[in-house]
């Protein structure tokens, strides 16, 4: 009989004097009894049990780690139960790393969202961009195969809903490394072969080699070619002018067709796909089976610019409780 790991997570403030504030940072999320993932009765693996509360932490351990383009690295970990044990870490939700600089006083604290399908056993693997001025990924980009990492967490995700009698469709919105929540998310529901809902993605990314999922997202498109649809935006140069006026190409990735197009994310593209889910045959509804129509996840400027309270997807018509952004 396969062990049951039975915890949900809420968010709720934990208070503390300012001496201790940046602790109480990963004793943001504290957990109530709920189950969350049951392993099936033919898979005798064992669920890595993460402490009750934030508070307390976890000791990973690095096995790999693989350079993925310039900035970006996929840096695997060995569980403590070896193979097995599974995460069970929820699609799109994220777990804490911490370490402490050098002549620091607090630790840094800062989210992840792991990118391993989660039933794989014996490993949690993390696609970690290194930002010039980050404290945390700089950090994460200096671990070689041995090293520990103290993790926390998780942290909640959107707790996905199938929709096995309604046809629906859904539009993923992502900006460069934001794409790790909306990849786990998508991967998650199209495993559900009695889920009805199609996705529709949309990724924006300055240049060709910040596509870091590339083959991953277009493994999922030959899969599921009906259900699953994306298309990349390249900014290239950062012209904002670019927008969506470029047409449209198509790259073989895999088995799929890809499509690409050269500018930025805008109103043009967000109306289009909208459209698109309006001519989806079989009487589709748009958004989830919760009523959300979109997911965003992407740097600050552009979620302001997207779903802002000014933003594109408001002035299309979409409320605030139609979005959910991580």
């Amino acid at each position: 009989m396969a062990a049951t790991f039975t915890r949900t997570f809420r968010a709720r403030p934990y208070l503390t004097t300012a001496a201790f504030a940046s602790v109480a940072g990963a004793a943001y999320y504290t957990t109530t009894q709920r189950p969350v993932h049951l392993d099936s009765a033919h898979n005798a693996t064992q669920t890595f049990s993460f402490p009750k509360t934030m508070l307390f932490s976890q000791q990973l351990t690095v096995t790999a780690v693989e350079q993925v383009n310039h900035d970006t690295k996929r840096i695997t970990f060995s569980l403590p139960g070896g193979k097995e044990e599974t995460t069970g870490v929820p699609a799109s939700a994220a777990i804490l790393t911490q370490h402490t600089p050098p002549y620091a006083w607090f630790p840094v604290l800062r989210p992840y969202t792991p990118i391993h399908d989660r039933s794989s056993p014996g490993i949690l693997q993390l696609l970690v961009k290194k930002y010039p001025s980050g404290v945390a990924s700089n950090y994460m980009h200096s671990l070689t195969p041995g090293a520990q990492l103290t993790v926390r967490g998780p942290i909640p995700g959107y707790v996905w809903q199938a929709s096995p009698a309604t046809p629906r469709d859904v539009i993923f919105v992502a900006g460069g490394a934001g794409i790790t929540p909306i990849y786990s998310l998508a991967r998650e529901a199209l495993a559900d072969e009695q889920d009805r809902t199609r996705i529709h993605l949309l990724w924006g990314v300055n240049g060709e080699r910040d596509l870091v999922l590339k083959e991953e997202l277009a493994a999922l498109q030959a899969k599921y070619p009906e259900r699953f649809h994306v298309r990349f935006f390249i900014s290239s140069d950062g012209e904002e002018g670019a927008g969506s006026a470029a047409p449209p190409t198509t790259t073989t990735t895999g088995q799929a067709q890809l499509q690409r197009e050269k500018g930025y994310i805008d109103a043009v593209a967000l109306r289009s796909v909208m459209e698109r889910c309006e001519r989806s045959s079989g009487g589709s509804l748009l958004g989830d089976a919760k009523g959300t129509k979109v997911f965003f996840c992407g740097p600050p400027g552009m979620q302001e610019k997207l779903v802002g309270k000014k933003g594109v997807l408001s002035e299309l018509g979409m409320g605030k409780k139609e979005v959910y952004a991580w």
